[in-house]
């Protein structure tokens, strides 16, 4: 099944847990990457998405195109709290050899312990097959953390056919500004209805959200190196202007309707009292059991083109015995397979990772039962992950905790990024 690309914050401690951690003996210390087939072995992975079920199916399908390899899969936790387990995990050296999780930008923290091989070189030509936002996200100070997997969730734009309608507006808008101008024209204040939905609270949902405006109008998180904040510019302002001006307008309701565990607002538009929001696949679901008749866009462009952000589904290589590392290699080079891509995608309902999961038949037999997906497919080739740093946590709750100041009409957009930044800067000091 298919998991929102939503994180929660984790304490900075963290870091220093596994640094710790490295201490602990025990595990291989050499990379196994060598070539050859791999002599019989049995290793574990574990996931925080798939379902016993697909765990079986899995590990059988593996088994069969792998005589004398045998996975066995284990769920351990949603994606929010897997990681104290995989801290707790390597302290105590009763890691697995395979991490299959959400969060990439969680991997530069695991690594610090002295336990997670990098694939540099092991996945080159699956890893280059990658979509380049994605393939982008896999990378930490030069180093390949980790493979993307499919089941990547992205967010396009949901409006109401029936509002568009009525309003007179022929088509979803292509730019921010018409969003904007066609958000107003949709508001009905005796409706109680509003254009479209600002994610308001604090939840790393809104920086999720916030990035594809930013990155659209030419910014981004994060310096190229990954060392400072790159959002207080005039990009950045300009990206967070135009939800400020939404709200100055009342286009956008001044209520939060994140929901425990759900940050993305989708009661908003379930609900009618929004026309438009930002949102993944994995809303379609809901607004069909909400009877509400609508369709999906890309993202509108911004003045450098289009964005949206990627939530990853990541597989990673711990150290274990050689003979568990070279089979849980294997295991990883069998899911970045295309057909076995295809296959996750279909069943999870989730995406690709990489364009050629798209040609396979199964994946092609479910795109054409479903009139939504192919929208959010193509937007994967201008989208981009989470950036790879063990502050990201840190630098995301710096920055909606000032974005739901301005929001809230507390500060300015130049004020919010201002005091983001030096927040964000002070932690990419500390953890880089």
């Amino acid at each position: 099944m298919l998991e929102r690309p939503f994180r929660f914050l984790r304490p900075a401690a963290a870091v220093a847990a596994l640094s710790l951690a490295a201490a602990c003996g025990g595990g291989s210390s050499d990379k196994s990457s060598g070539g050859g087939t791999p002599g019989p072995a049995t290793f574990t992975y574990w996931t925080t998405s798939w379902t016993p079920d697909q765990i079986n199916q899995i590990d059988a399908d593996f088994a069969k195109a792998h005589p004398g390899l045998h996975a066995k899969g284990q769920f351990i936790a949603s994606a929010d709290q897997y990681l104290p387990k995989v801290i707790s995990a390597i302290k105590s050296n009763t890691q697995p050899t395979v991490l299959l999780t959400q969060n990439a930008s969680d991997l530069p923290e695991i690594a610090t312990s002295g336990k997670l091989i990098p694939l540099d070189g092991d996945l080159k030509q699956q890893t280059d097959g990658l979509y380049p936002g994605i393939k982008d996200s896999l990378f930490y100070k030069g180093k390949q953390l980790g493979f993307a997997r499919s089941g990547v969730g992205d967010i396009v734009l949901f409006y109401n056919k029936k509002d568009f309608k009525d309003a007179g507006i022929a088509q979803p808008p292509a730019t921010w500004t018409e969003l904007v101008a066609d958000a107003k024209k949709l508001t009905d204040p005796g409706k109680k209805r509003f254009g479209y939905y600002v994610p308001l609270g604090e939840a790393e949902w809104i920086t999720f959200a916030y990035m594809p405006l930013l990155r659209a109008n030419g910014g981004d998180l994060l310096s190229a190196d990954g060392t400072k904040s790159a959002f207080n510019t005039p990009q950045g302002v300009k990206a967070l202007q135009t939800w400020l001006d939404l709200m100055s307008a009342k286009a956008a309701p001044t209520t939060s309707f994140a929901q425990a565990g759900s940050f993305d607002g989708a009661p908003a538009f379930a609900s009618h009292t929004v026309s438009m929001m930002a949102n993944g696949q994995w809303a379609v679901d809901t607004f069909k059991k909400a009877g509400i008749d609508f369709g999906v866009a890309p993202l509108p462009k911004g003045d450098a083109g289009q964005s949206t952000s990627v939530g990853m589904e990541v597989a990673a290589l711990l150290k274990t015995s050689k003979a568990q590392e070279r089979a849980g290699l294997e295991f990883i080079r069998y899911l970045a397979t295309p057909q076995v891509g295809a296959h996750l995608a279909a069943v999870n309902g989730g995406l690709p990772s990489a364009p050629d999961q798209l040609q396979q038949p199964e994946l092609k037999d479910h795109i054409a039962k479903d009139p939504y997906y192919q929208t959010f497919a193509d937007s994967l080739q201008f989208g981009k992950g989470r950036p790879m740093t063990p502050a990201y946590s840190a630098v995301s709750e710096a920055l909606y905790t000032e974005i739901g100041k301005a929001v809230r009409g507390q500060e300015t957009a130049q004020q919010a990024l201002a005091n983001a930044a030096a927040k964000a800067d002070k932690a990419l000091k500390e953890q880089g």
